[in-house]
């Protein structure tokens, strides 16, 4: 017999099947599919949002050949924490901020989780800000209709999750080269085609702090929300260069060459953003707004996305996931967003937004070396989801207070720490380093627990006989 037309699945519901629910629990494996290439290319337009030549500009003074050679040193330095996160997400398939509340306890890793909500959503509303400038600039038409389109068609793409993101980002990845290639190609025949000159000494711990902090050490406690939904390390045989490598090497790929533009440009024309060179000129203006339009989209859907995921750990502290929360969170929190854009957050939060910077890379480090030393391969997925028992499994002080110590270090360490802490070695760096060796200190009696636990697991059970 035949199958009944009304038991055909209607467009609903099969945009409905689209629409990703998982939410923080574990991905399931059929869902973990994503190879090295494309990570890299998740990661290398993510990063490469419309504001990201401004790198160039903000390092104007040092040159470009002292630009290159501080981007590959970044990425140098933060190429061991990205990719360990990386692969924090292949091995167990949660999100960061889930796996924190074994380092930081239930209540603590809800309290970063709140916190990171909310400057996920900053940087969200930031970003649409910027580019809904940006558009109206090139097109000559309203911002308020700019922020909508913007943070409306963000919603729709997390809304579909990180399967729809992925393809997104892989089928306008050359669309968006293609624009900026012809922006470049734009100004050089029109401009002086001048290199960025060196004009002050270099100060490798400032150049090193603001591109550490503009993109990689800013999005890796993020890379496990990604990687995720990568191919397990089972069914890889074990860790793979090419999956630690690939989400640092897409960031970095795209800070650096997006930078040089900005370096090329502001050198050339006294302005940073290439996009705006051809706003009087029709056919130029119509590809600077498609190249700026997909930079944004690319890089602030992994604003919305993580603050969705990092609000969703938050309410499952108090209770259990549900199906429909994770599409209802990004509606909301897109809302909130394209609100925060139209309200001016461009005037009014860019230092709270850089403050939140320093409780990011403390809070990575000292949740990495738990990760290594206690977590990792000794922790199955469902224990991070079973209700807290006692005063430890609810706040991890240890954690809390080895992080504090990065944080004030972020905030106060040029006050009180040698130069070469922030002069030649990046601060935030130092922060982080400073909260992980605290964090071995204050927690080594659970670090050592937990390889005295791994040690009696891999020797595996005792004989009769040896016991006689």
């Amino acid at each position: 017999m035949s199958k009944s037309t009304s038991d055909a699945p209607t467009l609903r519901s099969r945009v409905g099947a689209e629409v990703e629910t998982v939410g923080v629990l574990p991905v399931p494996d059929a869902q973990r599919t994503m190879r090295p290439y494309r990570m890299f290319v998740v990661w290398l337009m993510a990063a490469s949002s419309a504001t990201t030549p401004l790198i160039g500009d903000l390092l104007f003074d040092y040159g470009l050949t002292n630009f290159v050679i501080a981007g590959f040193v970044a990425w140098a330095i933060a190429i061991i924490p990205a990719g360990l996160f990386s692969e924090m997400g292949r091995e167990t398939p949660l999100s960061a901020l889930v796996v924190a509340r074994k380092t930081y306890g239930w209540f603590g890793a809800f309290g970063f989780s709140v916190l990171f909500t909310v400057v996920n959503l900053g940087w969200f509303g930031l970003n649409t800000a910027v580019g809904a400038e940006i558009l109206s600039a090139i097109t000559h038409s309203s911002l308020a209709m700019w922020n909508i389109i913007v943070g409306g068609v963000q919603i729709v793409l997390v809304l579909f999750g990180m399967k729809w993101l992925e393809r997104f980002y892989r089928y306008t990845a050359a669309l968006m080269i293609v624009c900026y290639a012809a922006l470049f190609g734009y100004m050089v025949v029109k401009y002086d085609f001048v290199a960025a000159p060196q004009t002050k000494p270099m100060n490798w711990g400032s150049a090193l702090t603001i591109i550490l902090s503009f993109s990689i050490l800013s999005w890796t406690y993020k890379l496990s929300t990604v990687s995720r939904f990568a191919v397990p390390v089972e069914r890889t045989g074990g860790r793979r260069p090419s999956f630690f490598i690939a989400p640092s090497a897409g960031i970095m790929v795209a800070l650096i060459g997006m930078g040089v533009i900005g370096l090329y440009s502001q050198a050339a024309t006294g302005e940073w953003n290439v996009a705006l060179l051809a706003q009087e000129i029709p056919i130029w203006g119509l590809v600077a707004a498609v190249g700026v339009a997909i930079a944004v989209l690319h890089t602030n859907a992994m604003n919305l996305y993580p603050a969705m995921i990092d609000l969703l750990v938050a309410i499952n502290t108090v209770r259990r996931p549900r199906r429909w929360e994770q599409p209802v969170a990004t509606v909301l929190l897109g809302i909130a967003g394209v609100a925060l854009a139209a309200g001016g957050i461009l005037e009014r939060a860019s230092d709270f937004l850089e403050a939140g910077g320093n409780f990011i890379i403390p809070f990575t480090f000292v949740m990495l070396v738990d990760w290594v030393l206690v977590q990792r391969r000794s922790t199955p997925s469902e224990e991070f989801f079973r209700s807290p028992r006692g005063f430890l499994d609810k706040w991890r002080l240890d954690a809390i207070l080895a992080c504090g110590v990065g944080v004030l270090i972020g905030f106060f360490g040029e006050d009180f720490l040698p130069s070469f802490c922030y002069e030649i070695a990046p601060l935030p760096v130092v922060a982080g380093i400073v909260s992980a060796l605290v964090f071995v200190a204050l927690g080594w009696p659970r670090i050592r627990a937990a390889k005295a636990a791994k040690a009696t697991k891999a020797a595996g059970p005792v004989s009769e006989d040896i016991r006689d």
